[in-house]
């Protein structure tokens, strides 16, 4: 406990990423070291896990089930008007589950979650936002999917099928990789960055790059 305090009781300093680079590789690697995790720890670890998803999942859960009923509802009737009904799920997917929720996900831990800093409560913090991160990402896919699904085939289990094979057209494993990458990549930036705009900018700076080496 008390090297974890003394390796992550860093300042915001200015100055550029190297500092940002420093600490966040600091706050990785004790955090993955096995030595790290006392009796004592591992209990305040589950814990704060246990709190931070009791407070951020419910809430979460709505936001992500709101958005989704809008974004899939626009996307549906958009393409409808326009003849394009066959690649209106497809695009929800893609949109939602791939690029939007995710970002959603890794913005709203690190605004929600409470500040890092170097008290004892550091090191649960830590493990516990990146947790969150990866749990808010797979529920809030779920939740799309669901709502993609009874938008374009209502209340019915007769489009399954066809519903299975769009997402699996979806989710190569080009897409499939860019969006693990990307999650992973989300997660540990809101476990280990602190600063706001700071964050923020490296958020971006990692949906960017993934877009980037999907379409390259």
């Amino acid at each position: 406990m008390n090297a974890f305090r003394q390796q992550t009781s860093l300042d915001e300093r200015p100055g550029g990423w190297l500092p940002t680079l420093h600490e966040a590789t600091v706050r990785m690697a004790v955090a993955l070291s096995p030595s790290t995790y006392t009796p004592a720890l591992r209990h305040a670890v589950a814990a704060r896990i246990c709190r931070m998803t009791a407070q951020l999942v419910p809430r979460f859960v709505l936001l992500a089930g709101l958005l989704s009923v809008v974004i899939v509802h626009i996307v549906v009737v958009t393409a409808q008007s326009y003849g394009l009904s066959q690649f209106a799920l497809s695009t929800v997917i893609r949109v939602l589950v791939v690029e939007l929720l995710p970002l959603t996900a890794a913005l709203y831990v690190a605004l929600r979650g409470g500040p890092l800093d170097g008290s004892d409560t550091a090191p649960p913090a830590v493990i516990a936002r990146s947790f969150l991160v990866v749990l808010l990402v797979a529920v809030s896919g779920l939740i799309a999917l669901t709502v993609a699904y009874i938008a374009v085939y209502g209340l019915t289990p007769w489009g399954l099928g066809v519903f299975t094979r769009t997402v699996g057209h979806v989710f190569d494993p080009i897409v499939l990789s860019a969006l693990g990458l990307k999650t992973a990549l989300f997660a540990a930036s809101v476990a280990t960055l602190s600063g706001t705009v700071r964050l923020f900018g490296v958020l971006i700076a990692i949906e960017t790059l993934v877009l980037a080496a999907e379409f390259i």
